[in-house]
């Protein structure tokens, strides 16, 4: 078992498997009940119990269930753990869980956090000699501005996004994630 916080190149090799690694403590493909440190998630998204969320850069999130009852942080892991649900951790890392099981990794934040790592990459070049080749680029456009690349890697089930407005791995994602093309 490789923690990706003790080895954070092991990201990079196109052949990895994500079975193989943890995140934080939190194996991938384990019970989510027994792996995630409940005590160190600082958000949870996309809870089916919650049914609207405030939050943002500077305040406190806050969750309310279906009749408008505030639900605790705490209620909230507690059934993301069980059931589904993204919890994010501080370090700009998350786990994304399905029937209880974690089933992926995520990482942002390219210039703060744990993508900070690969802040010597100053350019798209340098990041696929680094990265290797992808089985499949795909641009990303906004507004007629190109905004980067995703770069997907079927072996490692690895999604790799270049910021090319900044120049930087913009986030990765391990695992099963919306656009996975497997």
């Amino acid at each position: 078992m490789i923690e990706i916080l003790d080895d954070l190149d092991v990201l990079t090799r196109p052949d990895v498997d994500p079975h193989d690694l943890s995140l934080g403590g939190v194996r991938f493909g384990s019970k989510a009940a027994d792996t995630v440190a409940r005590d160190r998630v600082i958000e949870v998204t996309l809870s089916p119990i919650v049914h609207r969320w405030r939050g943002g850069t500077d305040l406190e999130s806050e969750y309310y269930g279906e009749n408008g009852d505030r639900l605790s942080l705490e209620t909230v892991v507690d059934n993301a753990v069980g059931g589904e649900g993204i919890v994010h951790f501080a370090g700009k890392f998350s786990c994304k869980i399905i029937e209880g099981t974690v089933i992926g990794f995520a990482m942002y934040g390219g210039e703060r956090g744990l993508l900070a790592h690969f802040g010597y990459l100053r350019s798209r070049e340098e990041f696929l000699d680094v990265f290797g080749t992808p089985d499949l680029v795909e641009e990303s456009i906004d507004c007629g501005e190109l905004m980067g690349y995703r770069h997907r890697y079927r072996t490692s089930e690895k999604q790799v996004f270049w910021d090319s407005w900044d120049d930087r791995v913009g986030w990765l994602n391990l695992g099963d994630f919306e656009g996975d093309t497997r």
